[in-house]
């Protein structure tokens, strides 16, 4: 079981504006317990003109895990406010700085959470203290890409020179769900996608999704792609809305390396992780390989995999009356 966390890292997107009633539920729900809060710097002005009686600390992702934090990360979470996107902002810093995440569902879906309604703060707070939660550690999937192009115009897919690309003016990112790559305009998306340095296939699609399992759920589901189990251990490739009738989604083991290279007929292509807009030119070899660290993911105890198909998809339930 882990041991009890009292230190928690807050965070949340702006638009928590629009939903104060969940920073007030959080508050009321906090006083007088041994809980450590640090809040995201991005708070700082709401925090200030709604709780003025509040001395708040901070933290900002974007720097180095503070020392007050870091002397004692075997007691630090971080608490996400919002929906799966709040989550998967959150991820980014936590696996940098080792940390579990709980996410508290104030959004929409909510896929990721592991409690939600503002009702339920007592009692995530009291598991979160008392250690009654369980960690999962789950699988990110790492792209290192060009940010500049080696050479004008588009890689022909075909030719065996587009495996090998210099690693300067480089770019680094991970994700927990997906990379995506996907055209802009009309234009239509030659991928080629080589797996431990064979091909596997020409794409031709509007886009193309290398996801995690847990990944699977997202943007992968929408495109037809299969649910897969958390724990296991592949990476899925899904094309989105392949031209060709052979295109099938693939699992393939997570530990082979993939290497992505782009033919555009018109118009630009874009590379997302999680979402996120990458600042890549469209052209070069794209690397993409299982992460060498994971996220640890905080639920309940008692939590099962199937739990979000059932409260989510609503699978197990008869729709027909």
């Amino acid at each position: 079981m882990p041991k009890p966390l009292n230190t928690l890292l807050v965070y949340a997107r702006p638009s928590i504006a629009l939903k104060l009633e969940g920073l007030q539920k959080l508050l009321a729900a906090a006083e007088g317990l041994p809980v450590d809060l640090w809040w995201h710097s991005s708070l700082s002005e709401i925090l200030t003109e709604v709780f003025p009686d509040l001395i708040p600390q901070f933290f900002d992702s974007e720097n180095p895990c503070p020392e007050p934090i870091k002397s004692k990360k075997d007691q630090a979470l971080v608490l996400t406010l919002g929906g799966d996107g709040t989550l998967l902002d959150g991820v980014q810093f936590a696996v940098e700085w080792n940390l579990p995440v709980f996410g508290f569902h104030l959004g929409r879906l909510g896929f990721l959470s592991s409690a939600g309604g503002t009702e339920d703060f007592p009692m995530a707070l009291s598991a979160i203290l008392n250690g009654d939660i369980e960690i999962e550690k789950r699988s990110l999937v790492a792209c290192r890409y060009p940010k500049a192009p080696e050479r004008q115009g588009p890689i022909d897919p075909k030719s065996s020179n587009n495996l090998h690309s210099s690693t300067e003016s480089s770019g680094f990112a991970f994700a927990l769900n997906e990379i995506a790559l996907h055209r802009q305009g009309a234009g239509l998306m030659c991928i080629t996608c080589y797996v431990d340095g064979e091909i596997l296939n020409h794409y031709q699609a509007d886009g193309l999704l290398i996801s995690t399992p847990t990944g699977s759920t997202a943007y992968s589901m929408s495109c037809g792609g299969p649910i897969i189990l958390p724990r296991s251990r592949v990476l899925l490739i899904t094309p989105v809305a392949g031209h060709q009738l052979g295109i099938r989604p693939i699992l393939l083991p997570d530990n082979c390396k993939l290497q992505l290279t782009t033919a555009l007929e018109g118009g630009h292509c874009q590379l997302m992780l999680d979402g996120k807009t990458m600042e890549w030119n469209g052209y070069g070899v794209l690397e993409v390989h299982r992460y060498d660290k994971t996220l640890a993911l905080a639920r309940l105890n008692g939590f099962s995999d199937f739990q979000p198909l059932k409260n989510k998809l609503l699978w197990g339930l008869d729709m027909r009356g």
